[in-house]
């Protein structure tokens, strides 16, 4: 198709906590296996478009992007030039498209912009607002513009010659073209816009548990970069119930309820449930986990001896209804959120809703074996 799909970072007022510590929402793991930015690239690659993503943040996001060896032509990350009215300006007017679909990309969403195209192609207009339908509602907050290239280079040339500027240029974009009173329009779309700890928890299990999300996983609408290839194995004293079991995980111990990412390993005796272990963590024996988000281990070389949750160690609660007391509004329902690259020793007790910011190792612990409900380290 001859359109060009501009992803955009969220302009939600978000606190994620250590999942968004020194990375973008692009690179938050989700939904078992996948990156966030990995639902953008599958969007894009079934509707054939070229695709540019813009980032507010700088990670690793773009040497992410090239692992699924696309060529640089047709899918590029931008930072840098994030708030740059001209650099925007000279995209466009460099691009060989017709059309441009700009749309908030760091939710995860599954959105078919080939229909979109399609409906937006015999309106005959030069620019459309599309309100996404999804849950059971049209949400005026989450919508995507398609314009004709030559609607799209007219607005930006508005705001550079009044010098019209914005933290986010495409939601600036987006509004002007809505003063000039362009159509609006409505589809339905699965996207699950997680601002807070306790939406990623939730919209993680909802996806897991979605089966038309499923159908598009195994037809290969959305690939996978996290690095390891090898199958899941599961030790003889091994337990897993209703689980998301990815690849190339090691399970010895009881799981239960749970999403278990890439590259995890779980000793004997250990026992989670109602939670999600995020890529690369090792839990020790008889550790138990219950109601947790245990954030992703990123040290490398990772050292096969050293566990991210000791052995014996005890994190979360099965009580309803705490909140951290530091956090109360993205961190309750008794979730607690270990935070990335933690080495929680031998013997520690972290109670329900409790936040361990990023990389807390053994000395951060020493005067203390039990961390209180609802509180933070």
């Amino acid at each position: 198709m001859d359109a060009t799909i501009i992803s955009y970072p969220d302009t939600a007022v978000i606190n994620l906590l250590s999942l968004t510590a020194n990375r973008s929402k692009y690179m938050v793991p989700f939904a078992g296996k996948f990156r966030v930015v990995d639902f953008v690239i599958g969007n894009a690659m079934e509707l054939d478009a070229q695709t540019i993503i813009y980032s507010n943040v700088n990670d690793d996001l773009a040497q992410y992007v090239a692992l699924h060896g696309i060529d640089e032509s047709r899918l590029k990350v931008v930072v840098n030039e994030f708030n740059s009215i001209d650099f925007c300006y000279q995209l466009v007017r460099d691009s060989d498209s017709a059309y441009f679909i700009i749309y908030n990309g760091d939710n995860p969403g599954i959105i078919n912009f080939a229909h979109l195209i399609e409906r937006f192609v015999k309106m005959k207009k030069p620019a459309a607002l599309f309100k996404m339908h999804f849950e059971g509602k049209a949400r005026m907050a989450h919508r995507i513009l398609v314009s004709t290239k030559k609607a799209l280079l007219a607005t930006i040339r508005q705001a550079l010659k009044h010098e019209h500027t914005s933290p986010n240029i495409f939601e600036m974009i987006i509004n002007m073209m809505v003063n000039e009173g362009l159509p609006k329009l409505e589809f339905s779309c699965m996207y699950w816009p997680f601002s807070t700890v306790v939406d990623y928890y939730n919209y993680n299990f909802e996806v897991i548990n979605n089966p038309e999300f499923s159908k598009h996983v195994f037809n290969g609408h959305i690939r996978s970069r996290i690095q390891l290839y090898r199958y899941s194995m599961l030790g003889p004293h091994a337990k897993v119930v209703q689980t998301f079991l990815s690849d190339s995980s090691c399970i010895n111990g009881e799981v239960v309820n749970s999403i278990i990412f890439p590259g995890v390993e779980i000793a004997e005796g250990a026992v989670i449930r109602d939670s999600i272990i995020l890529p690369y963590n090792k839990i020790g024996a008889k550790a138990r986990i219950m109601r947790s988000i245990i954030d992703e281990r990123t040290i490398q070389p990772f050292d096969e001896a050293l566990l991210n949750i000791g052995n014996g160690c005890k994190i979360g609660t099965t009580e309803d209804g705490m909140k951290n007391s530091d956090y109360p509004r993205v961190l309750y329902n008794s979730i607690t959120l270990i935070g990335k690259d933690c080495f929680i020793p031998d013997g520690i007790t972290v109670g329900g809703c409790c936040y361990v910011l990023p990389g807390k190792v053994q000395a951060d612990f020493e005067k203390r074996k039990y961390i209180y409900n609802g509180t933070s380290v």
